[in-house]
């Protein structure tokens, strides 16, 4: 766990550089950075940042919102989401305890109520965050089934408290969530936080099990049938959290299954436990208890995940919230596994995409795991950025494709070796794969799928990549090249921007007007055959000063569009969203191509030629096209032994070779590679 004090440190230091930057308020990129971490931690949607504060009077506040409502479904079942910062700025570590939380709360709930009064929206400013945002509750308030509010604080949490209990806003259960710099850290550092249940203390005590399998492996399981109200309320309290490592999302209600599944809950819910197939899940640890009648019992799991199962579990709480049904009769079977902390990154994602084999689940749905992301990753890790002139040494574009890489590289080295580190990979050239998703989509002209947020956009450009990109093979270097001068063009734009006096004179929308922009761009250039000189930008470093200068002048044009949305659309934000707002209000009302402005294109037809023999040098690389080809193996393994082993084709090499695989390990030396290979094609299995 890292020093919370330097943690905090290095915080404000990061937030002081990003607030130069960006021109916003340190509360502003300090919301930016948690809104970021909350929803990769599957603890909220992307939020938006619409600070509303009222200090006299009704005094409340709010820093964020966001509506997560299932689609095409009109009964109560949705969330909204809201955020309060508790942002310090002490010289020193400061701490906060459990009255601080509950004054953030009750400021969020004087927020929620003035919401809902006709008399206190009167008295809002139309144009401010406070009226839309309230406008949007009150507009939803129908198919809201809970509040989730996140407190986020810089601060230290010093509290008895395990967890702060749920509280009621009239019908709906206020849920809190609290993210202090402890949680950021675990979060920055690991990638994940860990969900811990309590059964005995929060769910009403330990739940009946039988030990499936022990044994001297290092793993164990329990079977055991879990009672619907039980988790309902466990799946209410940690939400997405529990399935983040499922290789699914929930489908909607409109599907057959989980409309098989509402059926059986209100018709048959006795036969439930027949009928349904019930949940996998994993862990880190159990700790079981004795039940009075002498049997076993889990009282508590740490890490748990719902790796299979997740429509189930979805709708066991849409009946529950939605449909008001009776889950007194429902029982549902669950299988846990249980893996020690340092296997679970290795073996909790073969548990998923085994458990979902019979929905056909590639690796490709493993999102950060798939071949695509691995080969990207490797890209950075061995394409140097060209050494700019004066410059001592060259540096290279970290590309990070789980949360904590970055963190990690540093982690456990010497001053030196740091030193080296933070020179070859500055920080100012760290990609996340939230980023690039962003700037791909951007380039695409797909604004208004960037101004999901960054969760939904990077689901969008995974869909699209896999079928552009399949396996992943055809992501090469000139790709790479092209996506990282995308990131440099895409942050200048965003550093004009926030300087600009247009902008800091009317703030707002200024990741959704580089989007827009950007996309304007690139349709611009397009129109008149042509591709922006992506290849320039890489070498240089950076983007021409006309160039710049000429896409800044599309910016300040966007922006007051965006800013002004139709009558039909009252919140800017949402009318970013919409594909019309790009087709009907953005796009048409961009110039053609300056013919100054060409200079800096090349011909689509000489760019395609380029990118072709990328992909033919690329070719030439067989052994890095190897160890990717590698990740597409790892399911196959177990059927690819047996079938070598009948036929008598096992050497030592390939042996080990393939025992690595099944353990995860990607790190072949080369006469097992060499053996693989031979093998693979004795067997006439395709790679």
């Amino acid at each position: 766990m890292p020093d919370p004090a330097q943690t905090y440190a290095d915080l404000a230091g990061e937030i002081a550089i990003a607030s130069t930057a960006s021109g916003e308020l340190k509360v502003t990129e300090f919301f930016n950075v948690y809104a970021l971490l909350a929803a990769e931690n599957a603890d909220s949607p992307d939020l938006d940042y619409s600070p509303a504060l009222s200090e006299s009077g009704l005094g409340y506040r709010i820093d964020g919102f966001a509506l997560d409502i299932p689609d095409g479904d009109e009964d109560r079942s949705g969330d909204l989401h809201l955020a309060v910062c508790l942002f310090r700025q002490d010289p020193e570590l400061p701490v906060i305890n459990a009255r601080d939380v509950d004054a953030a709360v009750a400021q969020a709930t004087r927020f929620l109520r003035a919401a809902l009064s006709g008399s206190a929206v009167e008295l809002m400013e139309q144009s401010s965050h406070d009226y839309r945002v309230a406008m949007q509750i009150r507009h939803v308030l129908p198919r809201l089934a809970r509040v989730r509010l996140l407190i986020f604080t810089n601060a230290q949490l010093r509290t008895k408290r395990k967890a702060f209990e749920s509280r009621a806003f009239g019908d709906l259960a206020v849920h809190i969530n609290v993210f202090d710099i402890e949680r950021y850290a675990r979060i920055s550092s690991s990638g994940a936080d860990p969900v811990e249940i309590d059964f005995v203390e929060d769910f009403g005590g330990a739940v009946q099990c039988l030990p499936a399998s022990m044994g001297d492996t290092g793993f164990s399981s329990y079977l055991f049938a879990i009672h619907a109200p039980v988790l309902a309320q466990v799946f209410a309290t940690y939400g997405n959290r529990l399935l983040e490592q499922n290789v699914r999302t929930y489908l909607q209600a409109k599907t057959s299954v989980n409309r098989g599944i509402l059926k059986t809950i209100a018709e048959e819910p006795s036969m439930f436990f027949a009928y349904n197939n019930g949940l996998t899940g994993t862990a880190s640890s159990v700790q079981t208890d004795r039940l009075p009648d002498g049997s076993l019992g889990i009282a508590r799991i740490k890490d748990l995940q719902i790796v299979n199962g997740g429509q189930t579990t979805a709708s066991i709480l849409y009946a529950r919230d939605s449909q008001k049904s009776d889950l007194a009769n429902v029982h549902i079977q669950v299988k846990l596994s249980v893996v020690g902390e340092e296997k679970l990154g290795e073996v909790v994602p073969k548990i998923s995409a085994y458990a979902n084999t019979q929905n056909k689940v590639s690796l490709a749905d493993l999102a950060s795991n798939s071949p695509m992301q691995v080969q990207i990753q490797r890209l950075s890790r061995e394409v140097p950025a060209p050494q700019l002139e004066g410059a001592l040494y060259a540096t290279k574009w970290f590309y990070e494709r789980a949360r904590g890489q970055f963190t990690n590289l540093f982690s456990y080295q010497s001053a030196a070796q740091r030193k080296r580190l933070e020179a070859e990979y500055p920080k100012r050239q760290l990609i996340t794969k939230t980023e690039l998703a962003k700037y791909e989509l951007a380039f695409e002209s797909r604004p208004h799928h960037v101004s999901e947020g960054e969760q939904k956009c990077f689901q969008r450009f995974i869909a699209s990549a896999a079928e552009a990109y399949g396996d992943g093979l055809a992501i090469n270097e000139f790709w790479f090249k092209c996506a990282v001068a995308k990131a440099i063009i895409f942050r200048s734009l965003d550093t004009e921007v926030a300087r600009s006096p247009w902008y800091r004179d009317a703030k707002g929308l200024k990741a959704q007007t580089v989007a827009y922009t950007l996309a304007a761009a690139a349709h611009a250039f397009r129109l008149a055959g042509m591709q922006l000189d992506l290849m320039r930008v890489w070498r240089d470093q950076s983007v021409p000063s006309r160039l710049l200068d000429w896409m800044m002048a599309l910016a300040e044009r966007i922006h007051p569009i965006l800013s002004n949305p139709p009558g039909a659309v009252r919140n800017p934000s949402e009318f970013c969203k919409k594909e019309f707002c790009w087709t009907l209000h953005v796009q048409p009302k961009m110039d053609d191509l300056r013919p100054d402005i060409r200079e800096f294109g090349v011909p689509l037809q000489e760019f395609a030629a380029d990118a072709a023999s990328g992909r033919k040098e690329s070719k030439k690389n067989r052994e890095l096209d190897f160890d990717i080809a590698l990740v597409n193996l790892i399911p196959r393994i177990g059927s690819i032994r047996d079938l070598a082993r009948g036929k008598q084709l096992l050497s030592d090499n390939s042996l080990r070779a393939l025992d690595k695989l099944a353990a995860g390990r990607l790190n072949l030396q080369k006469a097992e590679k060499n053996a693989l290979k031979l093998l693979l094609d004795r067997l006439e299995i395709s790679y």
